[in-house]
């Protein structure tokens, strides 16, 4: 967490399928959600209603966000809760189910499949698959019947949906 705070993260790895949720009628701009978040997700901003001159509220970035509920515990107002993401993360089943949807996600799921490219087939291979996972989906489709190919097609299926 230190290292997401000092250096940033640009595309955070969705921890959860929850964002907090903000009244902003019990919010009081205290800060506490400001201090208990381990990756800086919420700042205190004033109100920017000319009846509340003095009055502070907090505001959360959803794009750092990770969801892990720290801030609600936090809060003594009771004014965040736990709502649903409105994209579901899909949490791995296992430890190679993770492996592949990393890899999918890098865009280097080639490099798995054929992670010892010892023969010129498999690098050969590697690079063939590569270069069909990156096509557009029609094309794609294209390749996946001139394979007549079961597996491609999942693989393809799932680059696209990014399960």
């Amino acid at each position: 967490m230190l290292a997401a705070q000092r250096f940033g993260i640009l595309h955070p790895v969705h921890t959860t399928n929850f964002l907090p949720l903000l009244d902003v009628d019990r919010c009081t701009g205290c800060g506490r959600c400001v201090s208990a978040c381990p990756v800086k997700a919420w700042t205190v901003t004033p109100v920017e209603d000319s009846r509340h001159a003095q009055q502070k509220r907090a505001h959360l970035d959803e794009t750092i966000c990770l969801g892990c509920g720290v801030c609600v515990r936090a809060c003594a107002q009771a004014a965040l809760s736990l709502q649903s993401r409105p994209q579901r993360v899909i949490t791995p089943l296992d430890s190679v189910h993770r492996a592949v949807m990393m890899a999918i996600e890098r865009g280097t799921l080639q490099h798995l499949i054929f992670s010892r490219q010892a023969f010129a087939s498999h690098r050969a291979m590697a690079a063939v698959l590569g270069v069909i996972l990156r096509l557009p989906p029609v094309k794609q489709v294209l390749a996946s019947r001139q394979f007549k190919s079961r597996y491609l097609e999942k693989l393809i299926q799932r680059t696209r949906t990014g399960a």
